[in-house]
């Protein structure tokens, strides 16, 4: 097996998904939690490929971008769906929500202290009406699958840790969180499901605590 060795910053954001898929597929990981220092140092060295994290490096081979990143484990773990066109339909799901999260990324950088501005406002201009946008997308995704998983799979597939996980993400963002799955049960579903799945439990309960 090779050694797989993932580096992102001390948070959940992006890298969540990706430690999640690891642990759901059994495979051991270096997981390197980088500090604001040590990434200074690695900008100034180039260390990671466009200058971004998350990066994992399997076998020193050095792969970045979080979808990429999940796609490949899950193709080695088995977890990307039974044939290329069930995977292609998760990977549409994903990039989709992937999307969401660029759309609502300008609320989330100030609602977060990243940069200056007033995080009311645009809860209010960006982030509602991108959830209004998006998230029934997914609703109607899980509503025509009849196993509660997005690629209607037996097991699930990196769709379903990826929009799980950033969900997760999301509900320590908003700060009217309990409010996101009023409109889409289904969606609520899903999270409970995902989060109860028996091979998350033991990475569950020995993950870090985060703020995001």
């Amino acid at each position: 097996m090779p050694h797989y060795k993932l580096s992102y910053f001390d948070v959940r954001a992006r890298g969540e998904c990706i430690r999640m898929m690891f642990a759901i597929g059994g495979v051991p990981l270096e997981d390197v939690r980088v500090q604001l220092q040590e990434w200074e140092g690695m900008v100034k060295n180039k260390a990671a490929p466009f200058n971004a994290l998350p990066m994992l490096e399997v076998d020193g081979v050095k792969i970045a971008q979080t979808l990429a990143i999940l796609r490949y484990i899950a193709r080695e773990t088995g977890l990307a769906g039974p044939d290329n066109l069930t995977s292609a339909l998760a990977d549409s799901l994903a990039d989709q929500y992937a999307d969401f999260v660029m759309a609502y990324m300008p609320w989330h950088v100030v609602n977060a202290g990243f940069i200056p501005g007033d995080k009311d406002a645009l809860y209010d201009s960006v982030y509602l009406p991108a959830r209004t946008k998006h998230l029934p997308f997914f609703e109607a995704a899980l509503k025509k699958s009849t196993t509660g998983w997005f690629a209607n799979t037996p097991e699930l597939t990196h769709v379903d840790v990826f929009i799980a996980s950033h969900v997760e993400w999301l509900m320590a963002l908003d700060k009217n969180a309990d409010t996101i799955f009023e409109d889409f049960p289904l969606l609520g579903a899903h999270f409970k499901k995902f989060f109860a799945h028996p091979k998350l439990q033991t990475y569950l309960k020995e993950r870090p605590d985060a703020r995001f």
